[in-house]
């Protein structure tokens, strides 16, 4: 159904649950793999990774631009969400059994 056909605010808000269940579902997807890469992250450093941090914000915001959205908004949400992330990364790397150093 398209918004257009929507005859009601019960059927706009029917369809805007649909899409948050459908967004939260991506999340979870996402961050499976967020989970996943932290076996190729060596160090706190990689973890970070800033460049990345900051390329990934400013090309979220561009593509909400593109789709006519606010691109501060989604900026700040990318943000908010890879905080999160390296937050998640960082327990991880720091539960995963060390290996030990050769002399």
């Amino acid at each position: 159904m398209t918004p257009s056909e929507c005859t009601n605010k019960d059927d706009i808000r029917f369809q805007i649950d649909l899409i948050d269940k459908e967004i939260i579902a991506l999340f979870a997807k996402r961050f499976q793999y967020v989970c996943e890469i932290v076996k190729y992250k060596n160090d706190v450093e990689s973890i970070i990774a800033r460049d990345r941090k900051n390329h990934v914000i400013r090309e979220r915001g561009e593509w909400a631009a593109n789709h006519g959205l606010d691109k501060d908004t989604f900026e700040q949400i990318y943000r908010f969400l890879l905080e999160h992330n390296i937050r998640k990364e960082m327990e991880m790397h720091e539960r995963r059994p060390q290996t030990p150093k050769r002399d």
